[in-house]
């Protein structure tokens, strides 16, 4: 009975400690997965900024891209889908494309190719600029 005792503070502490640990999260030693479609995809969540060797997407294709993308922002009916929705195909379009801009980048680039989309687009999105994404 006196061993019982003794173990069970110290079994309600291994507890304790076990219940505390992430066990999800590898440990600092643990290897990289030798997953290809993991790899790319942790890849490309840190592919926001501009890569040395890559070409900026022309104010051409981003102009036909928001062209593409009105029929879209009209049939969604509210500010907050139409922004949600822009902003998630835009980053997604990008991505694809090459380095993702800034705001403020395509800002310039719609305000010189297409002032009328970026007009519309930016009206459906309840936006003023597209700073906001």
């Amino acid at each position: 009975m006196r061993t019982i005792r003794l173990l069970a503070p110290v079994v309600c502490v291994a507890l304790a400690a076990t219940a505390c640990t992430d066990t999800d999260t590898p440990g600092p030693g643990a290897a990289a997965p030798n997953n290809p479609t993991a790899t790319a995809a942790a890849s490309s969540a840190a592919g926001s900024a501009p890569q040395g060797d890559s070409t900026p997407v022309s104010a051409k294709a981003v102009c036909a891209y928001l062209d593409g993308q009105l029929p879209t922002l009209k049939g969604i009916g509210s500010e907050t889908g139409a922004m949600a929705n822009l902003t998630v195909n835009l980053y997604s379009w990008y991505e694809l494309q090459g380095p993702v801009p800034t705001g403020r980048q395509i800002d310039d680039q719609t305000r010189q190719e297409c002032p009328a989309t970026r007009t519309e687009v930016l009206k459906l999105a309840g936006m003023e600029s597209f700073e906001r994404l």
